[in-house]
């Protein structure tokens, strides 16, 4: 089984898995290579029937396919073709693949391979070759518009989830589909992803929710939640006045219930772990806030402040556009193991005074040959534990986790043992991360330290994509049902509760880490 975070045809949906592959091969188009619109089918995991969208044009004298799945989006390296023939070479997140097509009259058939699907496509083309941006998202629609997609969304919502009203009953969800039909003309774009947002995640589950589009005007900004309170932990180098400080106010909104309007765009079925964590990246988006009426313009959000020496003061905060991130300063000094290396998915440290090798585990891109370079690491120094961090881990391929990590660690008698393995976990380790984390307490002699995981390990996983007609919205829905848990509560919950404080946070420590580094070694 494959739990994978990937977090993502014709008639009402397109089916989804965009990829631009833009041929980095010459400067001109192949003559006679094929050029259009089509669609089809391939086969995915098992039985599965995979929806296929190429857009195959020339534009800017390049040679340049676009890839659409209902599985995941891909990057491609090369698109060249010739006479009738077309062949791509693409990164589909870690798996490489290729497509070697053959074009006869309007039917496009071969060999069509991404790691995730496998044997051959065939396509039929549809129309012409659509612009590059044709299906770019956007939230500019004409009420005419979003009235065609909400229809869509209806209709292929409940088609595409394994079982979409395990949650929230059929007539609940077809009467939230009426009222926001009866409210739709007066409503704007924001507003209107909000509302399919919020009834996307009433269907419950972590991996069923719309796409935010790229324009989401971010703020620059970082937030905390400890206990009731929402604290700055980082912001734009200019506001250094907001650092540390508690948010009372966002525009006119108390905190307090601009949490609880935030609250409604997390799934509505998974732990309040998953649910808070989400939540608070809600807060610092110029454009869910602007559509949960708590700003009047998505464009900038004026946030009100309190000082730990109690003076109020207020900070307008300016959304970014797509594709800049402005660099934040932190409020506390991140000199920690986990802040290291923070866009590496897998490094190891030895830490020799304490015995122990520490492992940050954010993602599993590399992780086969990083694990070969952990066991290499602990065999050369022999520690008395072992540490693996988990909790930025959002996800992946459990069944590479599996056999990379946990298998062979079963196998080890020098690490596991009650005391010389640990797992870091926390709200939002997801997805592969969460079924591998519940395997590591199940299959192992595993310490699990820190905070609940929010995703419950029996749950709707393995997502879906399709788009919306005129918005291009991406709607994500899960296709099968894992059970990582025999027996207990639904839950993964660490064998060491240990919540971060503020006062942590500002001095920074870790004391997750800190606790067991500091556990005697048997």
């Amino acid at each position: 089984m494959i739990a994978r975070a990937w977090p993502r045809t014709a008639g009402l949906l397109i089916a989804l898995g965009v990829v631009v592959a833009a041929s980095r091969a010459g400067a001109e188009c192949p003559a006679g290579a094929p050029t259009g619109l089509f669609r089809g089918t391939t086969g995915g995991d098992g039985a599965e029937i995979v929806d296929v969208t190429l857009n195959l044009a020339c534009a800017d004298g390049r040679y340049v396919a676009q890839v659409f799945t209902s599985q995941t989006d891909f990057e491609a390296q090369t698109a060249t073709g010739g006479p009738g023939h077309v062949v791509l070479k693409f990164d589909a997140r870690g798996r490489f693949g290729h497509a070697d097509l053959k074009l006869d009259g309007d039917a496009l058939n071969g060999d069509f391979q991404t790691g995730m699907t496998h044997g051959g496509l065939t396509a039929r083309r549809v129309g012409p070759a659509r612009p590059l941006d044709a299906f770019t998202p956007t939230l500019n629609l004409t009420h005419a518009q979003w009235r065609e997609d909400l229809a869509a969304f209806a209709a292929e919502l409940p088609k595409r989830h394994a079982n979409a009203f395990f949650h929230t009953p059929k007539p609940a969800f077809d009467a939230e589909i009426a009222e926001l039909g009866k409210r739709l003309d007066r409503m704007n774009g924001d507003e209107m992803f909000v509302a399919l947002d919020r009834i996307t995640n009433a269907v419950g589950d972590g991996h069923t929710y719309m796409e935010a589009p790229a324009d989401r005007q971010l703020l620059p900004i970082q937030l905390q939640r400890f206990g009731t309170e929402v604290r700055v932990t980082a912001a734009a180098p200019d506001l250094p006045q907001a650092l540390g400080a508690r948010v009372v106010r966002i525009g006119r909104v108390p905190i307090a219930e601009a949490f609880r309007r935030a609250l409604t765009l997390t799934p509505q079925d998974e732990l309040p772990e998953l649910q808070e964590g989400r939540a608070i990246g809600v807060l610092r988006s110029g454009m869910l806030l602007h559509g949960l009426g708590i700003i009047p313009n998505r464009g900038h959000a004026v946030f009100t402040l309190r000082t730990d020496a109690g003076r109020m003061i207020t900070v307008d905060l300016k959304g970014q556009p797509p594709g800049v991130s402005a660099p934040l300063t932190a409020a506390a000094k991140r000199s920690g193991l986990a802040d290291q290396d923070p866009g590496k998915p897998f490094w190891c440290r030895n830490l020799a005074e304490q015995r122990a090798v520490y492992c940050a585990f954010r993602g599993y891109q590399t992780l086969i040959r990083d694990a070969r370079d952990m066991f290499a690491l602990i065999d050369e120094v022999h520690p008395g534990k072992l540490i693996i961090d988990m909790r930025d881990n959002g996800g992946g391929d459990n069944t590479i986790g599996y056999a990379a990590l946990i298998r062979p660690l079963k196998a080890r008698a020098d690490l596991n043992q009650t005391g010389r393995l640990y797992v870091l976990v926390g709200p939002l380790t997801f997805s592969a991360a969460m079924n591998n984390a519940a395997q590591f307490q199940d299959e192992t002699k595993a310490i699990l330290v820190g905070q609940e995981i929010g995703e419950k390990p029996n749950s709707y996983q393995e997502p879906r994509q399709s788009r919306l007609p005129n918005s291009h919205l991406i709607v994500r829905a899960s296709s099968l049902y894992y059970r990582f848990r025999e027996h207990g509560p639904n839950a993964v919950a660490p064998n060491r509760t240990i919540l971060p404080s503020w006062a942590d946070v500002k001095a920074g420590r870790d004391p997750a880490l800190d606790w067991a580094l500091a556990q005697p070694i048997p």
